[in-house]
């Protein structure tokens, strides 16, 4: 289910211009939105406004509220001023939205609307304000109705990331320097809270046994399990299954990132890498080898209604297939399976003490993604593609995903420094994502 948020929407007219009429759609226009956004509260100002002194009713209504949000209705022409004053007083995003122009019979312009909103967008803008979109047509344009939700999903996004609370077990993974970031930064750009948690903790947790026997039972009916899967083994599994649960539910953890290797398999004796399989379709996401940043990007995914994530490495080219191979060691949720191949709990990885997932991921479009600060900037890498049947012909779990001219597009984004994880999420979200990244001045990849 989508992120629900609230939505502030105020229309600006001029009498100089048909402010009756203007009045007419903005009143159809709150009724149509009401009738076919999904979790979206709307707090529609009634009566049209023409003046800045009219604004302070809005303002106190809309900061009640509580909006993640603010749509601007330019009705007619109107005052540049109106625009500006919410801005100077509400922290959020704008949508700056333009009508058609009625029918005017050889007479005057009778809305103005687009100049109106122009002159919004151009005062926005050369005042230092970066938060805004612009939109134009009517609400039953389905050009317009689909910029909306991606507008809306971007509102989404930004939400949940400043409610959100990762639970961060171990640090990133040796080595890993590349997906490190410094906490008062993700304070800042994202407003999420990290939360550490000690490796120990996680090592010394003991779930009942009744408990575990039940995970076991689960676990059978999931996956089919390797020559070398002891009872021994199944039970570490189940119980580190528990120990996630326990945590999401006792810090209410928006997401968890973990430092999967090397101290899982030398000191609890497997990899955690089938108990996150099991885990996430029905909790929340959890990033391996403590990607942080991966993490977020699994969120924002999450607060647009995608539950089919995947956090994997590009581990190879197929030049005549124009595709790549998206792969991580047996860590891809269950519920991502392609329903062909043999879905099994092996033992390959960390020297046999592994105990990871092998299967290959379902077809279908994907989206591809990956939030990367370097050098003083937040950048956002995002594209499309569709991910391939496949065959299984390795250990681990794993998919091919067609991109147009693949070879040049990943030469490119690795020389430009981004962490070698993606989210892969089924769906198309690019141009969400990229609403996200304007809203918040980063730079797209």
């Amino acid at each position: 289910m989508k992120e629900k948020i609230n939505l502030g929407i105020v229309a600006f007219v001029r009498n100089t211009y048909d402010a009756q009429k203007g009045q007419e759609i903005y009143k159809q226009s709150l009724l149509d939105l009401e009738n076919t956004l999904d979790n979206v509260d709307l707090f529609g100002w009634q009566n049209v406004v023409e003046y800045p002194d009219e604004l302070e009713e809005v303002l106190t209504s809309f900061k009640e509220h509580n909006v993640d949000g603010v749509v601007l209705l330019s009705a007619t022409f109107h005052l540049g001023q109106l625009a500006l004053k919410i801005a100077k007083n509400i922290n959020k995003p704008f949508l700056i939205w333009a009508l058609p122009e009625p029918s005017y019979h050889g007479e005057r312009l009778r809305l103005n609307s687009l100049v109106g909103a122009h002159l919004d967008c151009s005062n926005l803008y050369k005042s230092g304000f970066d938060n805004f979109e612009f939109i134009y047509g009517e609400t039953k344009d389905p050009d317009f109705k689909n910029k909306l939700n991606n507008w809306l999903d971007a509102l989404r996004i930004i939400k949940k990331w400043n409610n959100t609370k990762i639970g961060l077990i171990g640090n990133h993974a040796q080595g890993f320097y590349n997906i490190d970031v410094y906490e008062p930064e993700i304070i800042k750009e994202f407003g999420a809270e990290i939360d550490f948690i000690s490796l120990s903790n996680i090592f010394n947790f003991k779930a009942n046994t009744d408990e575990i026997k039940k995970e076991m039972n689960n676990l059978s009916g999931i996956y089919n399990y390797g020559e070398n899967m002891t009872d021994e083994r199944l039970k570490k599994v189940a119980n580190l299954y528990i120990c996630l649960k326990e945590l999401e539910k006792s810090n209410n953890y928006t997401a968890m990132a973990i430092r999967c290797w090397p101290e899982f398999a030398n000191s609890y004796g497997i990899s955690p890498c089938a108990s996150m399989s099991y885990f996430m379709p029905e909790h929340i996401p959890i990033a391996c080898e403590g990607d942080i940043e991966g993490t977020l990007e699994m969120i924002a995914y999450k607060a647009v209604g995608c539950n089919e994530l995947f956090l994997a490495d590009i581990s190879q080219i197929f030049e005549k297939e124009d595709s790549l191979l998206f792969w991580h060691c047996g860590v891809a949720p269950y519920n991502l399976w392609d329903q062909k191949s043999e879905k099994t709990l092996d033992t390959y990885f960390a020297g046999g003490r592994g105990v990871t997932v092998g299967f290959v991921l379902k077809p279908g479009p994907v989206t591809i993604s990956r939030i990367d600060y370097a050098r003083g900037k937040t950048r956002l890498l995002t594209l499309e593609g569709e991910a391939l049947p496949t065959e299984k012909e390795l250990k681990g779990t794993y998919v091919k995903v067609k991109i147009p001219d693949a070879k040049n597009t990943f030469e490119k984004f690795v020389s430009q420094g981004v962490a070698h994880h993606v989210v892969l999420g089924y769906g198309r979200y690019k141009k969400t994502f990229e609403k996200v990244a304007k809203l918040k001045n980063w730079e797209i990849l």
